[in-house]
């Protein structure tokens, strides 16, 4: 009787250990699947739906990754994204860097463009501020690489805030020569270079 039970429980193990090396391995989390949490802020294709919040569809793949990674470490100050952030890995970080990069800017009817009115006047007086800005954010803020972000339509209140972070928060991470051309400019000239690059398509 008791070699009977030994055999009928490695039977059983031999059942359930061949179905486990028989069955197809769980998959994770897809890149949109972990993306979904993004949406809440940043809209389901990555087109900011609301004026503090920038639109991120299309942006460069290593400028998404750095930002994420320097808020899941508490290097970029932050109100949500440095909670959000140090809720995923390094790896699924990387997977929703790739999916965003993945996507067409403003995909959602041009609903990245305007909050409030942009100001023609500070608009054009920001456009000749800009010159030195365009070195790096060249054609009117549209282009991109792997370290410039586009600034081109994004919302005028998003770029407002975060053209004031750069400006007078010591803490906020920035290249050494934008702090230099942003220690030149006033408070003023800024603002009309934000309506410049937010009036941009």
């Amino acid at each position: 009787m008791h070699d009977m039970k030994r055999r009928t429980l490695v039977l059983a193990a031999g059942v359930v250990v061949g179905g486990l090396w028989g069955a197809p391995a769980m998959a994770g989390p897809t890149p949109s699947m972990l993306s979904n949490t993004c949406a809440g802020c940043h809209g389901p294709q990555g087109v900011a739906p609301g004026p503090s919040i920038p639109t991120i569809a299309g942006m460069p793949y290593n400028f998404l990754k750095l930002m994420m990674t320097e808020y899941m470490k508490g290097d970029r100050p932050s109100t949500i994204m440095g909670r959000v952030a140090k809720g995923y890995s390094d790896v699924e970080i990387d997977a929703i860097a790739k999916h965003f990069a993945g996507l067409k800017w403003g995909v959602q009817g041009g609903a990245s463009v305007k909050g409030k009115s942009v100001d023609p006047a500070k608009a054009e007086k920001g456009k000749a501020l800009a010159k030195e800005c365009e070195k790096c954010h060249e054609e009117g803020g549209k282009k991109q690489d792997e370290d410039t972000p586009r600034l081109a339509g994004q919302w005028l209140e998003y770029l407002q805030v975060k053209i004031d972070d750069y400006k007078t928060n010591e803490k906020y991470p920035q290249p050494k020569k934008m702090k230099s051309q942003m220690d030149k400019l006033s408070v003023e000239d800024l603002d009309a270079i934000a309506h410049y690059f937010a009036g941009q398509k």
